[in-house]
């Protein structure tokens, strides 16, 4: 989707910048303000010790920055949990913003040279190494493999039936994973038509990405997990669905339609 977003509007890197900052960034920032309003609300310092404290500047100043292994974690807040981390998904956002840098590059190298098939050695290096790097550079290798179908995306739909078949049984196989998978998944968006409905519907899935992690840990804060294992999970989907939808509605999509 991030190729897509980037070749639909003819390789217009101003316009790319914007609708991408537009789609992560105040989203993201209100949710580390969110974190902080939560960690105010459980710690055991008092207010002006939480707003004066440095741990509290440097977590604002790490996670705005995507910085998030500086400083995960608020004074005093939810040292009995398992894990003390506010948001400890928003590790995966440098990632994304790395995934957002390195598309105008690669087509500008491509547009230069005029040979898109330049992904394919690429591709093949990404292969080669999947079984031998650790998870982050992984989903670097499925981006290269979801990138890769969008470049030859009308011989994907014309050959999808037997793609479909091969990746599934390399998935299970355990091969090819960095093709197999994106395969898979692009496969079921575009051509599995029960699906189909969900794009008729907002799109929540960012905002329950960011708010779910510190919604868990809330709730086991207060014991609700110790409680009732099913019932944190309700709560969860619900609290959690919630500000996502606020989310979408208030922060997400009126900003992305001003830079549509």
């Amino acid at each position: 989707m991030v190729t897509y977003s980037f070749i639909r509007r003819d390789y217009d890197l101003v316009s790319y910048a914007k609708r991408r900052f537009a789609r992560i960034m105040p989203a993201y920032a209100a949710t580390i303000l969110f974190c902080i309003l939560i960690g105010w609300m459980v710690t055991s310092l008092s207010t002006i010790d939480f707003f004066s404290s440095k741990q509290t500047f440097n977590y604002f100043l790490a996670n705005i920055t995507m910085l998030n292994w500086l400083e995960p974690e608020l004074p005093n807040t939810f040292q009995n949990n398992l894990w003390p981390q506010m948001d400890g998904s928003l590790w995966a956002m440098k990632q994304e913003v790395l995934f957002y840098i390195f598309v105008p590059f690669f087509f500008y190298f491509v547009n230069k040279t005029g040979k898109k098939w330049i992904c394919l050695p690429l591709l093949i290096l990404c292969i080669t190494i999947y079984p031998f790097v650790n998870d982050q550079t992984r989903y670097f290798t499925y981006f290269i493999g979801g990138m890769s179908l969008m470049l030859y995306f009308d011989l994907f739909n014309q050959y999808f039936i037997y793609l479909f078949i091969l990746s599934v049984i390399a998935l299970i196989g355990g091969i090819l994973d960095t093709l197999a998978f994106p395969i898979i998944l692009v496969g079921i968006a575009y051509h599995c038509k029960p699906f189909n409905f969900i794009r008729k519907f907002d799109n929540i899935t960012y905002g329950l990405f960011l708010y779910h992690f510190p919604i868990i840990q809330l709730l086991i804060h207060y014991g609700v997990a110790e409680y009732n294992l099913i019932l944190c999970f309700i709560l969860t989907v619900i609290a959690t669905s919630i500000l996502a939808t606020l989310s979408w509605f208030y922060i997400e999509k009126p900003l992305m339609n001003k830079c549509a």
